[in-house]
């Protein structure tokens, strides 16, 4: 699956289960960004909620396939890769 760079960051900050505060945090990006990306790859199924209500309790957390979609996109591209600090 073709993933961009904005999706592969949320990707990896959700490696490490954490709120919608917290993948804003990781990344960097600003809360429009954030709500936009989690609820596509919610819809794909690259990531899981805890509750889908997006409240501050929601934890949001890598699937087995956002885990792959990451391995994908870090094999296609080195030069893109980041380096996860969690």
């Amino acid at each position: 699956m073709f993933i961009t760079f904005a999706q592969y960051s949320i990707l990896m900050a959700s490696q490490h289960r954490g709120t919608y505060n917290q993948l804003t945090k990781r990344t960097t990006f600003d809360h429009l960004m954030v709500n936009y990306y989690t609820m596509g790859l919610l819809n794909i199924g690259l990531i899981s909620a805890s509750d889908k209500d997006g409240t501050e309790s929601t934890y949001y957390q890598l699937t087995d396939e956002g885990a792959i979609s990451i391995r994908e996109y870090e094999q296609a591209n080195p030069e893109l890769v980041i380096k996860s600090m969690y």
